[in-house]
């Protein structure tokens, strides 16, 4: 804490870290409200309250921004559902518990989801962004996977098929469920779709063997 030249009121420091994080998050506001287009750095930093230098001090350019913007869609976090899975629970459960817990973090934040697809389509038909979609697919490929290998142990289950593929798998759904629910933003048919992949998913799997 430092105080300002009155010597009255205490300022925070904020680190760049934590600079960096509402600028982010200032950054999806005005694309929720605005559009993408509108999301100038000016704009962003006016959002967050910050002078205009200060995004220039966190991002060297857009392209970190929308990096940062699109690393955000891998954030979403199961830790909730972990408890829940369970060895005696059937296959099919467990599964519909996982993903339940990671499509109901979509359904409460629609805008988010139609601006992280809108951000994947203009970086691949941008020249300087065209790496942007690549590398967000294998970070998220590689979080999926991890998630996968948990799920195995936490549920008691070993793969009939490659834990990459299966974790492919359920990357391309999950995208195409929400793709498809935007459009519609039929909550109960989007959840109808997951509960039949729960089924299908875990015709792929088997009981461990000790």
């Amino acid at each position: 804490m430092t105080e300002s030249k009155e010597g009255k009121t205490p300022r925070k420091q904020i680190s760049a870290d934590e600079r960096r994080e509402m600028l982010v998050a200032a950054a999806f506001r005005v694309m929720k409200r605005d559009g993408i287009a509108a999301a100038s750095t000016r704009a962003i930093s006016a959002e967050a309250g910050m002078p205009h230098g200060a995004f220039h001090y966190c991002f060297r350019s857009k392209k970190e921004l929308y990096a940062a913007l699109l690393a955000s869609d891998i954030e979403l976090d199961l830790d909730e559902a972990w408890p829940d899975i369970r060895p005696e629970t059937s296959a099919e459960e467990n599964i519909r518990t996982l993903l339940y817990t990671f499509w109901s973090q979509i359904e409460s934040d629609p805008d988010g989801q139609r601006v992280l697809f809108d951000l994947g389509g203009l970086a691949l038909r941008d020249p300087e962004l065209h790496d942007l979609p690549q590398w967000e697919q294998q970070a998220a490929l590689e979080k999926a996977s991890g998630y996968v290998r948990k799920f195995a142990k936490e549920a008691g289950l070993e793969y009939m098929r490659e834990e990459t593929r299966l974790a492919e798998l359920v990357l391309d759904t999950l995208n195409g469920v929400a793709w498809s629910w935007l459009s519609h933003r039929d909550n109960e048919r989007a959840r109808a779709t997951l509960d039949q992949f729960a089924g299908l998913f875990a015709t792929l799997t088997r009981v461990a063997r000790e």
